[in-house]
């Protein structure tokens, strides 16, 4: 008897094609081209800096290895006087291109500012990435950042 595959079911279905490779905790990601790979996902890691216009830093940890691929900055206010500088550092190294500059002419709450990383941007699991800022800006205002990580093991 034929069974149409649509019609599988219980203990006749099978694995996803190349699960058998397919390390802990990775994923299938569809291609758009009816096929796909098995992969680490992405994450997000967000952090919250109390005023972009005092100069400190704020430390947040990575859960997993891996790379961070972009950052994004949102401010929620107008900041004054200058630009503002956000800087991720890993191990106290500066993550190339990882640099976002706020602008303070025309700046408004929502704005959304980001860097795509070029180079030492890998962190390991368990490892803080530190956000610092220049402080340069005038008013007290809040930013959060999003650093989104594609995962390496």
């Amino acid at each position: 008897m034929t069974v149409e595959h649509v019609n599988i079911t219980g203990a006749n279905l099978h694995e996803p094609k190349g699960v058998a490779s397919a390390s802990l905790d990775q994923v299938y990601i569809a291609d758009g081209a009816s096929s796909g790979a098995w992969s680490f996902p992405e994450y997000v890691i967000t952090a919250k800096i109390t005023d972009i216009s005092t100069a400190g830093q704020v430390y947040v940890t990575a859960p997993w290895a891996g790379t961070i691929e972009k950052v994004y900055s949102t401010i929620n206010g107008a900041i004054g006087t200058a630009d503002a500088t956000l800087t991720p550092k890993i191990g106290g190294t500066a993550v190339t291109s990882g640099a976002i500059t706020v602008a303070y002419s025309g700046s408004a709450a929502g704005d959304v500012d980001s860097s795509t990383p070029s180079a030492a941007n890998a962190v390991t699991a368990g490892q803080a990435i530190e956000i610092e800022t220049d402080g340069a800006s005038s008013n007290a205002i809040e930013v959060e950042i999003t650093l989104v990580v594609k995962r390496t093991a």
